[in-house]
């Protein structure tokens, strides 16, 4: 059904965060005259014109901070709300490299053994998935289902997954915990975001608090992410952009839905938080990225355990480590990202650790832009002055 937003903050001109100093190594290959914000911010008018959404929005940094940011078009058409980099997106499957690294900051202390059966600390799951660790969960190598026709069925009893309430751990785990595994577990890596549901209730169970407390530890207070908030839709989030979506996928259902945009209707993503269920700036976001550069928040220690890679490209899977995609671009530049779709958002981050950059882009609108790998790697050469 169609909604709006009730709280809407954030209104002013867009404006852009003044050029931090970059690092001495960076230094030498920008000529004194050129200007990266400028040229950053005709890569981004320009993804926002080629890939209209009502908002776009984006946010590069260095360790030391956000370098440059700039938001596009509306944070909400109806109110008449311009979008600035003061408004949250939704996060969709970035979500993942949270939890991710929420857990290798914990693993690096000892809190949580990555390698141990989740039954130790889920004693009552069935018996196919009693023997899969942690570690192949957050791989998406335990077997568990991703969507199928049935979570898209509202016919079914309780209604889409995206529209019940979640009072209880195990009417959470009732979506899925029973139904057959796709691989034996360990053997292949097959994208889940119920894999990472599940990695969630172990996490909480094995340190005896609740998986939002853990990100607020692990995530949002060391790395000073004062954005970074479950996406509860009936709670107040202070800037949280509206979502919308092409009017043309609703008419079938909506007759009045002709043509433009339509508000796309509130989604629970409780059973989801550690795989889809958080909203932030896209700054906060690429401030996360850079706090796993070397002199951020991470140890070695918990670098290696996110980024030695786990699973190597297969038709199934990118390289992936410790939940992060490690890989490289098309000039050979390693790279540490994720990408996330939700109805009524699309979101990227990509880390450039040989580089010092982190970038994030958001929008308001689901899959738009598809590929968010290259506008990233185009603002990467923005500033490092790469042709």
């Amino acid at each position: 059904m169609f909604t709006r937003r009730g709280l809407l903050l954030g209104v002013g001109t867009v404006v852009a965060v003044g050029c931090a100093t970059p690092p001495a190594v960076q230094q030498a290959s920008i000529a004194p005259s050129y200007d990266p914000a400028s040229r950053a911010d005709a890569i981004a008018r320009k993804l926002h014109a080629d890939f209209p959404t009502p908002a776009l929005s984006v946010a590069v940094a260095r360790v030391d901070g956000i370098v440059w940011a700039q938001a596009y078009g509306r944070a909400d058409i109806e109110f008449d709300v311009a979008a600035t980099p003061r408004h949250s997106f939704k996060l969709g499957s970035v979500s993942k490299v949270i939890t991710a690294t929420a857990a290798a900051r914990m693993a690096a202390r000892g809190e949580l053994d990555l390698d141990a059966p989740i039954s130790r600390w889920l004693p009552e799951l069935p018996e196919h998935h009693r023997a899969t660790t942690l570690r192949q969960l957050l791989t998406h190598r335990g077997g568990v289902r991703h969507y199928n026709g049935r979570d898209l069925n509202a016919a079914q009893p309780g209604g889409l997954p995206d529209a019940r309430t979640y009072a209880t751990t195990a009417t959470i785990l009732a979506l899925f915990i029973d139904d057959p595994l796709v691989a034996e577990p360990g053997s292949k890596s097959i994208y889940s975001t119920y894999g990472y549901t599940l990695a969630s209730l172990a996490m909480e169970a094995a340190v005896g608090q609740p998986f939002l407390d853990l990100v607020a530890r692990e995530v949002s207070t060391p790395f000073a992410l004062g954005s970074l908030q479950p996406d509860d839709p009936i709670s107040l989030r202070a800037g949280r952009v509206s979502g919308y979506g092409p009017a043309r996928d609703y008419s079938r259902t909506y007759p009045l839905a002709k043509e433009g945009w339509v508000n796309v209707r509130q989604v629970n993503p409780a059973y989801k938080w550690a795989g889809g269920g958080f909203v932030a700036t896209p700054s906060d976001i690429a401030r996360f990225g850079a706090g796993h550069l070397d002199g951020g928040q991470m140890s070695p220690a918990m670098r290696d355990l996110l980024f030695t890679v786990l699973v190597e490209r297969s038709p199934n899977s990118p390289p992936l480590g410790l939940g992060w995609r490690v890989d490289e671009d098309p000039k050979g530049r390693r790279r540490w990202h994720h990408a996330g779709n939700q109805e009524g958002g699309r979101a990227s981050l990509v880390v450039y650790p040989d580089l010092g950059l982190s970038i994030a882009l958001a929008t308001n609108v689901v899959s738009t832009p598809g590929d968010t790998l290259t506008p990233s790697a185009n603002l990467a050469d923005a500033f490092t002055h790469a042709e």
